[in-house]
């Protein structure tokens, strides 16, 4: 039996995207982070005696890393030299293999990757010998099929291991194509477990043998919601066992509010509060954007103070010493549905205006005086569809408002 811990995109020093106007005190949490998240794998590699760690890729953010963030990553991994646990690394496209002479030495437990393709060998304290294959990037973009290049499983090795940083086909994801990958490649290697980084997504594509991308160990955006960690295996000569830890720090979270039945701005006050008070976890602070949804009670008033950003500012005033904390830095109405809004309030001309200014075209042409202002044109998003929709419902919702139009009166037979 062989036990071990899988890790990858730690991304050490990094920046969180989508955040603005934040306290010090957050500020502090947020740097900190990364680092925190990978201390955790650590101790859980002491605690559970693990017979080695793989880190998949993206250790640090970007090919410059910093001195300081080279500096906690020895720190820990003498931690792990203490405890006798191996270490084996692959760089990946955010951390290729660059300056090597700006490159802190990292203790004698720990393995990197070179560029080619290669296995390393160790013989665990019960005299199993487990083969650990993979390669580390020497740039940042790597679009060969890296795969093609890894050995048949070694018949010299109890268990083999391959450590994968790139792109698996057939799967959507927000992140560059890299070192592209098939399901059927991998297992064509007949290995016994494939520690793959790159998406930061949680995901299995295998059962037998075992093949995962553990995700990253920290939430860097709003795109990056959900638990965060790492994974610790077990593999046996009958089979594999696999278990989630989770290591975030922080969490990033969407959630929805029913205002059924409310008014009044201190009604829609106190339910929030005392929704977030049930959201708050133990040992872990979160970022939370929050769609409020059956606000069609509401008064104009109330959901003016909503679409302005009041209610936000409100919802942010919290305090240093309350921890760990909980930051609402989305506040929005969810838009009633086209068939118990639209088709009872809007007359033709609308809906067919509405379906105008939905277009790519339209919507374009009615924007770029905003695009071409140097100034305004840096703190605006893309004009992709979801940008569009957004700013559509926004506005939308502003136009009803200054028509004096409750939402009671918009669901009136």
């Amino acid at each position: 039996m062989v036990r071990f811990i899988h890790a990858a995109d730690l991304h050490l020093d990094s920046p969180f995207i989508g955040l603005k106007s934040l306290p010090d005190f957050l500020w502090e949490q947020i740097y900190q982070s990364t680092f925190q998240s990978f201390t955790k794998v650590v101790d859980l590699a002491i605690e559970k005696q693990v017979d080695f760690l793989c880190i998949a890729g993206d250790i640090y953010d970007s090919e410059d890393r910093s001195v300081k963030a080279q500096a906690y990553l020895r720190n820990e991994l003498i931690r792990l030299e203490v405890a006798e646990i191996p270490v084996f690394i692959c760089h990946g496209n955010h951390d290729y293999i660059e300056n090597l002479g700006l490159h802190l030495d990292m203790p004698v437990n720990v393995v990197i990757f070179n560029e080619a393709v290669e296995t390393h060998w160790l013989t665990t304290k019960r005299n199993e010998r487990i083969a650990i294959t993979s390669f580390s990037y020497h740039q940042r973009w790597i679009k060969e099929r890296r795969i093609e290049e890894y050995p048949l499983r070694s018949s010299d090795a109890h268990y083999q291991i391959g450590m994968l940083h790139g792109s698996s086909e057939g799967i959507a994801s927000e992140h560059g194509i890299y070192a592209p990958f098939s399901l059927a490649e991998l297992k064509s290697k007949k290995y016994d477990y494939w520690a793959l980084g790159h998406i930061h997504k949680r995901q299995f594509l295998s059962e037998n043998p075992l093949i995962v991308y553990s995700g990253n160990t920290q939430g860097r955006s709003s795109k990056e919601t959900g638990a965060k960690g790492c994974e610790l295996v077990e593999l046996t000569e009958n089979g594999a066992k696999h278990e989630f830890y989770e290591t975030a720090p922080i969490k990033w979270q969407s959630k929805e509010l029913s205002l059924k039945g409310l008014k009044n701005l201190g009604e829609v006050y106190q339910a929030i509060q005392s929704y977030l008070s049930q959201l708050k976890e133990q040992d872990q602070g979160q970022f939370i954007a929050l769609s409020l949804k059956d606000s069609d009670e509401l008064n104009l008033s109330v959901s003016k103070k909503i679409q302005s950003g009041e209610l936000l500012e409100a919802l942010q005033q919290i305090n240093p010493v309350d921890q760990p904390f909980i930051w609402v830095y989305k506040l929005s109405i969810i838009e009633a549905t086209s068939s118990q809004s639209d088709l009872n309030f809007l007359t033709k001309e609308w809906q067919v205006a509405l379906k105008k200014i939905h277009e790519e075209v339209t919507f374009n042409e009615a924007t770029n005086f905003l695009f071409d202002q140097i100034d305004s044109g840096e703190q605006l998003d893309s004009r992709d569809s979801d940008y569009r929709q957004q700013i559509v419902a926004d506005g939308k919702a502003l136009i009803m408002q200054q028509l004096g139009i409750e939402g009671s009166e918009i669901y009136e037979d």
